[in-house]
C-alpha cells in the first residue's frame, strides 16, 4: 500500500468505488461510441480498417499477459483445451459471465457470454465488439498457436442476441503451439 499514490486513497469504502467504477465504464463505454461515430464519420472504412489492425496487433502483444495472468505457458496451447483457463481469466476479469462451454474438445472451444458490462450502450455501433474485441481475439489466438482460427462473433448482446457466442478451431494438422 506504501507504493499507492495520494489521488488512489479514495475515501470510501471498497462497495462504494465498486458503485463509482461502474460510473466510469459505463461514460467510457459511452466516449468510445462517440470515437468510433466520429471516426468512422472523418476517416470511413480507412478508419475501421485501421482500428482493426490497431486491435489485431494489441491481441498479439497481450498474449502472454494474459498466459502469465492465467498461469498458462505455451504447451497448453498445442490444441483448443487450455483456452478455457486463459479465457475465463479475460472474461472473468471484465465481468464477462457464463455457463459452462457449448463445446471443449483437443479440436475445438466454443463459449457463451451472457453479461457486458458494455453491451447496452456499445449496441447503438454494434459492430464495435467485432472490430476491437474480434480483433485481439484473432491477434491473440495467432500467437498463442498459428494454427487456432476463428470466424468471429457468432453472436452478439449489442446486437439483440441473447448471448455474446465465439468458436476457436484448430486448423486440420494444426498443433503448431
Amino acid at each position: 500500500m506504501a507504493d499507492m499514490p495520494d489521488y488512489e486513497r479514495y475515501p470510501v469504502s471498497e462497495e462504494e468505488m465498486g458503485k463509482r467504477y461502474r460510473n466510469w465504464t459505463e461514460a467510457l463505454a459511452r466516449f468510445v461510441v462517440t470515437l468510433y461515430r466520429v471516426g468512422k464519420e472523418v476517416g470511413g472504412e480507412a478508419f475501421v480498417d485501421r482500428l482493426r489492425d490497431e486491435f489485431y496487433r494489441q491481441g498479439k502483444k497481450g498474449a502472454h499477459m494474459w498466459m502469465a495472468l492465467s498461469g498458462s505457458s505455451p504447451e497448453d496451447f498445442v490444441d483448443c483445451m487450455g483456452l478455457p483457463k486463459l479465457q475465463d481469466t479475460i472474461d472473468d476479469s471484465f465481468a464477462n459471465f457464463w455457463d459452462g462451454y457449448v463445446e471443449n474438445t483437443p479440436q475445438a472451444f466454443e463459449k457463451e457470454l451472457k453479461t457486458c458490462p458494455v453491451a447496452r450502450i456499445w449496441s447503438r455501433e454494434p459492430d464495435l465488439c467485432e472490430v476491437m474485441l474480434g480483433a485481439s481475439l484473432v491477434g491473440m489466438l495467432e500467437e498463442l498457436n498459428p494454427a487456432f482460427v476463428t470466424e468471429g462473433f457468432s453472436r452478439l448482446l449489442t446486437k439483440g442476441d441473447p448471448v455474446c457466442r465465439f468458436r476457436v478451431e484448430l486448423k486440420e494438422g494444426g498443433d503448431e503451439g
